[in-house]
């Protein structure tokens, strides 16, 4: 094996999940970096690997970055594994992996288990074509709404947990009237489930019911013939007089355009 980082996909839920390939690196590997040793010490006692490891999450780079590189320097092989899937889809990593980058430190990645490709094949809109991922959204009600409202593709895969998902819905209806939202629950596991809940039935569906970590598969629907009969130049002038927020009160009733069609728009004019 070339010496360097390997980001090595890991099961998602059923440890059966986990390629030939996945095995031997991190059986080979000098050193294994994980969000979390008790978890990871699971898989490696499934499949007999006797590898160390070293806990390492974000919070770790400035400590254990010079660390890591000069391993890496001496010709050692080190993976980087997450609790579950991708390894730095909305896990630790990002960092450590450009700061390797910068110094010309090899990288690899590893592919496996991914419970944004589940959320994808399972979501029921794949003839929508396009996807923007979200990760986990902001835990404030305001920020969630910001973070949905910037995305201009509106088909979206979001990770959520039972904490988070009755807050994660009610952000989505905030910002607009016709949605749906398929919830994946137990991806892999033997009590998988896939619900599908809408802009109809949403406020009286059991959230208490629903455990563990989430994906949830959106797709939102927004108004875009009207806007090529805008006045664009009004309506940029006024947002820049006033803001976002009174702009829409004044002109939603002239161009009879949503809350979140006309938020997206702003976007799109300030990007202009």
């Amino acid at each position: 094996m070339n010496p360097g980082l390997y980001l090595v996909s890991t099961p998602i839920g059923n440890l059966d999940d986990i390629t030939l390939r996945a095995i031997n690196v991190l059986k080979n590997s000098n050193l294994i970096l994980c969000e979390n040793t008790t978890n990871s010490k699971k898989l490696l006692k499934r499949y007999d690997i006797k590898t160390s490891l070293s806990k390492y999450t974000d919070h770790d780079f400035n400590k254990k970055k010079d660390y890591i590189y000069k391993l890496l320097k001496s010709n050692q092989v080190i993976s980087l594994i997450s609790d579950s899937g991708s390894p730095l889809i909305s896990d630790p990593g990002n960092q450590l992996i450009n700061f390797l980058f910068e110094n010309q430190v090899n990288v690899y990645s590893i592919p496996g288990a991914s419970a944004l490709i589940s959320g994808i094949q399972l979501s029921g809109f794949l003839n929508k074509k396009k996807f923007t991922f979200v990760g986990f959204l902001p835990k404030k009600k305001e920020h969630k709404e910001k973070t949905l409202l910037e995305n201009k593709i509106n088909n979206l895969i979001i990770y959520s947990t039972k904490q988070q998902l009755r807050k994660d819905v009610y952000a989505i209806a905030s910002i607009s009237e016709t949605f749906e939202i398929v919830i994946l629950k137990e991806l892999t596991k033997l009590f998988e489930e896939r619900i599908h809940i809408d802009h109809k039935n949403y406020e009286n569906f059991n959230y208490s019911g629903i455990k563990g970590e989430l994906v949830l598969a959106v797709s939102i629907e927004k108004e875009t013939d009207k806007i090529k009969d805008f006045d664009l130049k009004e309506i940029k002038e006024i947002i820049r007089e006033v803001g976002v927020k009174k702009a829409y009160q004044q002109l939603k009733s002239k161009y009879k355009i949503s809350r979140n069609d006309f938020y997206k728009l702003s976007i799109d004019l300030k990007d202009d």
